[in-house]
């Protein structure tokens, strides 16, 4: 069940003469001649498309539409890559060393709060506009985006403020509260998507809040959500290589002298540092290449990952099992490519929430252990016999190897550590102790980013922003 976001509505665009402009940071949208359409002009039924449109190209953006994307910079503070940025404060936010005045840390929060922004603001254009709100699928899609968005935030925010077009935001938001601002708008996709017939909509949204759920640790609903997802469903994230704006980042992250990307060695199939890893190699969900190079700081050692369970290019081929890796493009497993969509949701991700949250809150063990066998076969790997501590240790490792790299982890960890189950976060010496500090620090999460206090009267900047706030 393949649905196609951004394509959809490029048809709109090229009709309306407007182009969506992923690279500006204080835009809706970019058009041909600015002095023709005025801001008060957008509340018109004839550009209400064209603002989908942009809410559409703004999420594609925060997934992995640049380097701060969730995709990418919001994987940093996680052990699933290593960077190989020449950049000494991305790479210090890669060793969990993090400073708000610097690094990936604007880059996450201004995709996040960009697309917050214009996704409540274009809702409240189709609810005066639209010709019926109550079942359009416009409404349903843009309440969805809206609701994940929120729950983003709440994954990979330590502390969140929300401001509207007419005044700046003065309360602080702490991670919970977030999730909880999330589930109202997924509430509206599921019924507006319901009235509309639109189903893969419906599924979009039951998948969010089991995950949002999750978060909060309301196993119950996370359990009745996730039932709900029909068997089958994958929504994706489209990017193109039509023009660059439109690309997936990830590319130019794996490509060229310069590439960044590394699997971290928590994840690598085989031992860091050494070269041809080739026998050991063996799940088809996490590929990566059999020997590092040094890239773009011709220091950190990178194994580039080959598309996963979670990427449009994903062959399900081994290379223990004889799969070639050709010249990353063309072999049987494959870098990602700039017009590589992403797996926002899906129906293996809604059974990874059922079975946690039916584990965390006493249930039978049986049917987890299935789950995780069932995974485990994916990977090519023996099934196990295992209860309490142990299989859900074997569950949250199926659940990290079906989600690598799509976004989860840094969700995850903070989760898991927050709910007590344990700290999983990477600690020690860092994989690349040649680039200062070497080791990782203690930081869980994002904060806000010293322009957003700058701009903002009514919030105080920590009194010590190197302190992480441990949220």
């Amino acid at each position: 069940m393949r649905t196609n976001n951004i394509a959809r509505w490029a048809g709109t665009l090229a009709a309306a003469s407007l182009v969506v402009s992923l690279s500006a940071c204080d835009k809706i949208l970019k058009v041909d001649n600015p002095a023709q359409i005025s801001v008060d002009e957008l509340a018109s039924e004839e550009l209400l498309d064209a603002q989908v449109a942009g809410v559409l190209a703004a999420f594609n953006e925060q997934i992995a539409g640049t380097e701060s994307g969730i995709l990418q910079g919001g994987t940093f503070l996680t052990d699933e890559t290593v960077t190989g940025l020449n950049w000494e404060d991305w790479q210090r936010a890669n060793q969990r060393v993090v400073n708000y005045i610097e690094g990936p840390v604007y880059g996450i929060w201004e995709n996040l709060s960009e697309t917050l922004r214009n996704g409540e603001e274009t809702l409240n254009k189709l609810d005066s506009l639209a010709t019926d709100p109550t079942e359009d699928r416009r409404v349903a899609l843009v309440a969805a985006l809206v609701g994940y968005t929120y729950m983003l935030i709440g994954e990979h925010i330590c502390q969140a403020v929300f401001s509207s077009q007419d005044s700046l935001g003065s309360t602080v938001y702490d991670p919970p509260e977030v999730f909880a601002k999330a589930i109202p708008f997924f509430n509206r996709a599921l019924t507006v998507g319901g009235a509309g017939g639109h189903a893969n909509i419906v599924n979009l949204a039951h998948v969010g809040l089991a995950r949002t759920y999750l978060n909060l640790a309301d196993f119950g609903n996370a359990m009745q959500h996730a039932q709900a997802v029909t068997a089958g469903f994958q929504w994706w994230v489209d990017f193109s290589d039509a023009t660059t704006d439109l690309w997936n980042n990830l590319y130019d992250e794996t490509h060229g002298t310069n590439h960044t990307i590394g699997v971290h060695p928590a994840f690598l199939n085989g031992t860091y540092g050494t070269q041809d890893l080739v026998a050991t190699q063996t799940d088809p969900r996490i590929q990566h290449t059999s020997r590092y190079t040094t890239g773009h700081d011709q220091s950190t050692k990178l194994y580039k990952p080959y598309q996963g369970l979670r990427f449009s290019g994903y062959t399900g081929d081994a290379i223990a099992d004889g799969a070639v890796e050709g010249n990353g493009d063309n072999g049987d497993v494959i870098l990602f490519q700039t017009n590589t969509d992403v797996l926002l949701a899906d129906y293996v991700e809604a059974r990874h929430h059922y079975y946690e949250a039916m584990l965390r809150s006493g249930g039978a063990e049986a049917q987890v252990l299935q789950w995780v066998n069932d995974r485990r076969a994916v990977g090519n790997q023996p099934p196990v016999s295992l209860t309490g501590a142990a299989l859900f240790a074997e569950l949250r490792r199926q659940r990290s190897i079906d989600l690598y790299m799509g976004g989860f982890r840094l969700g995850d960890l903070r989760r898991w550590k927050r709910d007590g189950v344990g700290d999983f976060f990477p600690t020690g010496v860092h994989p690349n102790p040649d680039r200062l500090p070497g080791v990782y620090g203690d930081w869980t999460c994002w904060p806000l980013p010293l322009e957003e206090y700058e701009g903002n009267e009514n919030l105080s900047k920590p009194a010590n922003p190197l302190d992480p706030p441990g949220i």
